[in-house]
């Protein structure tokens, strides 16, 4: 069954960078179904927007777009027109397009839980066995932090925060989860679209593990939010 992607225009009140599980709860306050154990697939493509002071600005080319099964679709069209509330912010919703996933020969996530792995030299290990089981033959690669490029690449911050890779914290539910920022050079067409499909790791609807096209920008800068776990709470 093909994957399609849903994307629907939004505009409303700047939100959190941390916002993915935000978006999660007040979607499957309006769609239930969203919310089903059976939906731990669905994939919520992370809000797009310019960041400033830990929001970000939504703009004229900002969407939500869902990643789902081509038969389910119809299951999100009554969020059309719809006005979310997520924690006093509004996300007010337009009319939805669908479309084909669409190859590109690299791709990027901004936030990818590796779990069980704290270290970078872990988390890259653990990144070529999910590119090996979904038969993409480029290996997903950490993203350095700028003006890190030419760090050594041997694991350097085991007992320091020195690490030259960019890494976040965020928030699902009160469950604070460590993830990686990961890109994916040289992939063919089939590969490209397989890995927008299934993405890497837990957490799809929340926007973790989601891929999208590496149009070349900076990394953002790593929120410095403290955080104690790094199991995901679905798992």
């Amino acid at each position: 069954m093909p994957v399609v992607e849903l994307s629907f225009p939004v505009r409303g009140t700047p939100l959190p960078v941390d916002n993915g599980y935000l978006v999660y709860r007040a979607v499957a306050r309006a769609v239930p179904w969203v919310g089903e154990p059976a939906q731990m697939e669905l994939a919520v493509v992370p809000v797009q927007g310019n960041p400033h002071r830990g929001f970000l600005d939504l703009t004229p080319t900002s969407r939500l777009a869902f990643r789902l099964n081509a038969d389910d679709a119809p299951m999100l069209l009554p969020l059309a027109d719809q006005c979310l509330v997520l924690d006093g912010m509004t996300l007010i919703l337009g009319k939805p397009t669908t479309s084909d996933l669409r190859p590109a020969p690299s791709l990027m996530s901004m936030f990818v839980v590796a779990e069980r792995c704290r270290h970078s030299d872990e988390v890259q290990e653990w990144l070529e066995t999910q590119s090996r089981a979904l038969d993409i033959r480029s290996v997903p690669t950490l993203r350095r932090k700028r003006n890190r490029e030419q760090v050594n690449p041997t694991e350097s911050d085991r007992d320091s925060y020195a690490c030259p890779y960019v890494r976040r914290y965020r928030h699902v539910g009160d469950n604070a989860v460590v993830g990686w920022e990961v890109q994916v050079r040289g992939l063919a067409p089939g590969e490209s679209v397989r890995l927008q499909e299934h993405g890497i790791g837990p957490g799809r609807r929340y926007s973790c593990g989601v891929f999208v096209p590496d149009e070349g920008g900076q990394p953002r800068p790593a929120s410095r939010r403290d955080a104690t776990a790094v199991w995901f709470p679905e798992t």
